[in-house]
């Protein structure tokens, strides 16, 4: 059984008995002490689960919490890694667009806490406007539109209005997986894809923020062709088989 379908069905027999001890955990998914832990580990990392003495506990949510901001959890070293790379990818007095992914999210809070000037950032996140409170060199509109609550995001018509009034030179973007097989792809949102593909129209170039726990992974619908993505950034723990194969279709990668 794969890792991830493995941390689903621990979570499907949490919600189904609420508590469960570790030992259980290794006879039911007939492996070792050590995989159950690392899997318990990402879990609670990712704020699904609790890890209490010898067993296990479901993490009741709070409303507040969305997938979005759970997300925002995850592999945060590399997310930060990957955006201070990305700012050297910003020019003072650019105009650019930012996607809702939760890597953007750091990405703009780099951009906040740097001395980058005169910028422009259109974005659909619910999130990322407020970390610019109090930066005063820094223009942001929001498109707003229809809240997509459990991404945190705007999406719909409005939102697309508000893009189309802006000339972008930069799309940063991020993507639930990527492969030259199924190249960027996602779970299937078409609303959050659209404003993507939107965003992607209104600008000179786009540039990919994504981890390396992404590559070699396909999602339910592609969003992007590779060859549409003008720089890849990622961080040093993508794999040296991963970064020639990018080399053989032109896409050099940056690492962070």
């Amino acid at each position: 059984m794969l890792q991830q379908t493995r941390k689903e069905e621990i979570i499907r027999l949490l919600q189904e008995k609420k508590e469960y001890l570790v030992e259980d955990l290794c006879k039911k998914f007939s492996v070792s002490l050590s995989t159950i832990h690392r899997d318990l580990n990402e879990l609670e990392r990712e704020g699904r689960i609790k890890k209490i003495h010898g067993g296990v506990l479901l993490n009741v949510i709070e409303d507040i919490e969305t997938r979005n901001t759970i997300r925002l959890k995850t592999n945060i070293d590399l997310k930060k890694r990957i955006a201070n790379k990305a700012l050297e990818f910003v020019n003072n007095g650019d105009c650019i667009f930012v996607d809702n992914s939760t890597t953007c999210y750091y990405f703009a809070k780099a951009i906040a806490e740097s001395k980058i000037q005169d910028l422009l950032i259109i974005t659909n996140s619910y999130l990322i406007p407020g970390l610019f409170t109090r930066n005063e060199n820094i223009q942001v509109v929001s498109t707003g539109g229809y809240l997509l609550k459990e991404f945190n995001c705007f999406v719909g018509p409005m939102a697309i209005t508000t893009i189309d009034k802006f000339n972008g030179d930069k799309f940063f973007l991020s993507t639930a997986a990527i492969s030259i097989e199924g190249q960027l792809s996602d779970t299937f949102r078409p609303e959050s894809d659209e404003i993507k593909r939107e965003m992607y129209k209104r600008s000179r170039e786009s540039i990919c923020l994504v981890d390396s726990t992404k590559f070699g992974k396909i999602g339910q619908n592609r969003v992007f062709l590779i060859s549409e993505i003008n720089v890849i950034i990622t961080d040093n723990s993508c794999s040296q088989e991963t970064r020639e194969e990018f080399i053989k279709i032109g896409k050099e990668l940056v690492i962070a």
